[in-house]
């Protein structure tokens, strides 16, 4: 067993009784060079069903260790690409997404960012950084699309108790999936009203 599986299960451990802190540093923990799978998506809904008054606190402790963590990539790899794709020979797909991080910008990180495994995630923040992708709209795309799905499992979780958390690992996916399109949905609604030519009197 690895050093990082094996610090990963002992971050669980100990993490996990000390509620929305914990919940912070294990989010901060799983952005940035250390995984575990949807362990801050459970623990988001599980606190909120535990103690619903505090929902908004979780929330907001994911989001930000999320950040804090992704940041902490994002400038990590921003000096290290040549050494990343030599020491990480499972981010052979790093110029692919690239690519698409250049092309659609924020809109590619928010739905990442939205997104559950076995989305890449880790590889749009890496490719963010290697593109030197503007730091405003990293942290405000990373704001977006992570805050969206905390919200969204905390207020599930709080709405419909512990059967979210049973519905959200069978099931996941194709929410995580729905959510994406409604956001696609709204910024592409929003881009068209910008360019559409004001309406004659």
């Amino acid at each position: 067993m690895s050093f990082l599986k094996k610090f990963g299960e002992w971050a669980q451990t100990v993490l996990l009784p000390l509620g929305g802190w914990g919940l912070f540093t294990a989010a901060v923990l799983d952005s940035s060079f250390l995984s575990l799978p949807n362990v801050v998506d459970l623990w988001v809904i599980s606190l909120s069903v535990l103690n619903p008054s505090r929902m908004p606190f979780y929330v907001f402790a994911a989001t930000t260790g999320s950040l804090i963590g992704c940041l902490a990539l994002y400038f990590v790899t921003r000096k290290g690409e040549e050494i990343l794709r030599r020491k990480n020979p499972n981010y052979s797909g790093l110029p692919r997404v690239r690519g698409w991080v250049e092309k659609y910008g924020a809109l590619a990180i928010i739905i990442a960012s939205v997104l559950p495994p076995p989305t890449p995630f880790k590889l749009f923040v890496i490719a963010a950084g290697l593109a030197k992708y503007r730091l405003e709209r990293f942290v405000l795309a990373l704001l977006v699309g992570r805050g969206t799905r905390y919200f969204v499992e905390g207020w599930l979780g709080v709405r419909y108790g512990r059967q979210v958390w049973d519905w959200f690992i069978d099931s996941g996916p194709a929410f995580a999936v729905a959510v994406v399109l409604a956001i696609i949905l709204i910024i592409l609604t929003g881009r068209f009203q910008r360019k559409a030519p004001p309406a004659e009197n």
